[in-house]
């Protein structure tokens, strides 16, 4: 989800792009953005590639199930194209007429920006967006998920609903 929209509900075609962004990495890597933690220090697979990105070995993040036959310069431009989509600013992120073209090898992919990882783990919108992962992990863990958790907020107040109700009732409305 990009981060504007997970952050101050800001939904424009840009969030689209951070999606496919994400996916295209997923689909490079062979592992969920959400799921893949390599340790404690990165949050998810997005984490990691901007990691690998200042290191310059992007083709780390390839999964060897793709085997010998993999094409590394399309595999490299997928990267690239990913990390492009997935920047925090939206305004800094193509359109997908460009990613395309982009990935069709009709336009060079430029040279990503890249963050100085001490930036990024300390910027206050990734923070926030960690701490709304470590939530959403710990909601999954739990025995009470996150469709209890919001069934039982629904049951707290002075008005009488239940637990089935989906919106709290306001007797006093009448």
């Amino acid at each position: 989800m990009a981060p504007e929209y997970a952050l101050w509900g800001y939904l424009t075609y840009k969030a689209d792009v951070y999606s496919f962004g994400v996916v295209a990495l997923e689909i490079v890597a062979g592992k969920n953005n959400m799921k893949y933690k390599p340790n404690e220090d990165y949050v998810c697979l997005l984490d990691w590639a901007f990691v690998l990105q200042q290191k310059g070995n992007l083709m780390e993040l390839v999964d060897p199930k793709l085997g010998a036959d993999l094409n590394k310069e399309e595999a490299k431009r997928m990267i690239k194209v990913a990390l492009l989509c997935t920047n925090p600013s939206p305004a800094l992120r193509p359109t997908m007429s460009a990613v395309v073209s982009m990935l069709e090898g009709q336009t060079v992919v430029p040279e990503v920006l890249i963050m100085d990882p001490s930036s990024y783990s300390d910027d206050l919108k990734f923070n926030a967006l960690r701490g709304q992962y470590d939530q959403i992990q710990l909601e999954s863990h739990s025995a009470s998920g996150p469709l209890n958790k919001s069934l039982d907020s629904t049951t707290k107040g002075s008005s009488s609903t239940s637990s089935q109700d989906l919106y709290q009732i306001n007797l006093h409305s009448h």
